[in-house]
């Protein structure tokens, strides 16, 4: 399946962190291979290597017909609650690829 953009909804960490922020590049591709998970609030769930992603709010006038270019925002641990990545988590545990491939 491909994605088209992604909007990006990362904020400027603070303080020190161990690892540098993903580039869009990075995300981009890793959204290439992410898996599809749970929607959460009826919108799509992907769960990559370095973030987990959603669809974007759909606003009045635009179309969602599209699947080959759904826009999303990257989800990452770093800028969000314990409790959104959990709900996150949740949603993709049972969909991952190697319980439905039997590994």
């Amino acid at each position: 399946m491909i994605f088209g953009l992604i909007m990006l909804a990362i904020t400027a960490a603070t303080g020190s962190s161990a690892a540098p922020s993903p580039t869009a590049d990075d995300l981009q591709a890793d959204l290439q291979t992410a898996y599809a998970c749970k929607e959460i609030d009826g919108r799509k769930v992907w769960k990559g290597g370095l973030a987990y992603y959603i669809q974007s709010y759909v606003y009045d006038g635009q179309s969602t017909d599209d699947a080959t270019d759904i826009a999303t925002d990257a989800v990452l641990p770093a800028d969000n609650s314990p409790e959104t990545m959990h709900e996150f988590e949740q949603a993709c545990l049972t969909l991952a690829p190697t319980a439905i491939n039997g590994n």
